[in-house]
């Protein structure tokens, strides 16, 4: 293949400088972008007018699906890992170990370790929860069908079950292993503490956020161990009765607790 020579390069770019030319156009002024818009402005008005009557026409012929509460559960199920639900388990499968189950064994003895155990387990769990909450993620949970809120109690209630579960398993496995077990009062001793101390973190998480409310909870979880411990032995034999009663009290606190935080939880846009 020979290499052309500078005559014919020369006889070629004169060939293609007209064509070349005429292919050539200036910047647009902002005076051709102003006639192009108003020249194509009746075209995107028919395009919005029938947008807004495509709009009308699907509202009232295609049911929407509204967000649903349910939904919102799977979803945030789905948002824990498998290393989550296995610990809990192991967690449990150890506290259920280590249980004394000879005959005759102290009902409020074993009711103290689930009493130590479930709040414990249930803090933990929602430190885990809500690890990921932070500034960004409630910027995005904004967008979302649901109050950011919302979805707070959701993941709340959540850890609240697991633990209840919990408890009810443990009760079922006590009440197997032991003869004659006071199966109602030991129930009644674990879930007031439990509930008590849920319904204060769900209470204090929609006023005050996080932190505060996992320090209320802590600090009464271990407050009420304590009082437990010094109190009931200066009843004895009375204590029953009024220990019942304390109880029941709590159970009743800690839902209605649980009731104002779900109830707020849809006013809340945002937390502090």
């Amino acid at each position: 293949m020979s290499v052309p020579k500078d005559t014919e390069l020369q006889m070629l770019e004169d060939e293609l400088r007209t064509p070349l030319s005429q292919l050539l156009t200036g910047t647009a002024s902002s005076y051709d972008t102003a006639r192009l818009i108003r020249a194509l402005q009746p075209a995107f008005d028919e395009l919005q007018q029938a947008s807004e009557e495509d709009r009308f026409v699907n509202r009232n012929t295609v049911k929407v699906k509204r967000p649903s509460i349910f939904r919102l559960i799977r979803s945030q199920l789905s948002s824990y890992s498998r290393m989550y639900w296995l610990a809990s388990l192991l967690i449990f499968g150890m506290l259920l170990l280590v249980l004394p189950t000879s005959q005759g064994v102290s009902a409020f003895s074993v009711g103290t370790m689930f009493s130590i155990v479930l709040p414990a387990l249930l803090l933990a769990s929602l430190a885990y929860s809500f690890r990921s909450w932070n500034k960004e993620m409630r910027m995005i949970e904004t967008i979302t069908p649901y109050p950011p809120a919302l979805l707070l109690i959701v993941r709340t209630m959540i850890v609240i079950s697991l633990n209840l579960v919990f408890g009810i398993a443990g009760s079922i496995y006590m009440n197997v292993k032991v003869t004659a077990f006071p199966m109602l009062p030991f129930v009644l001793q674990w879930l007031s503490l439990l509930l008590l101390v849920s319904g204060i973190t769900a209470y204090v998480l929609m006023w005050k956020g996080f932190k505060l409310a996992f320090t209320f909870a802590a600090v009464f979880w271990i407050g009420w161990n304590g009082l437990m411990q010094r109190v009931i032995p200066l009843w004895e034999m009375s204590y029953s009765r009024h220990l019942a009663e304390l109880q029941l009290s709590a159970v009743i606190a800690g839902l209605v607790l649980l009731a104002l935080a779900y109830k707020r939880s849809f006013g809340t846009r945002l937390l502090p």
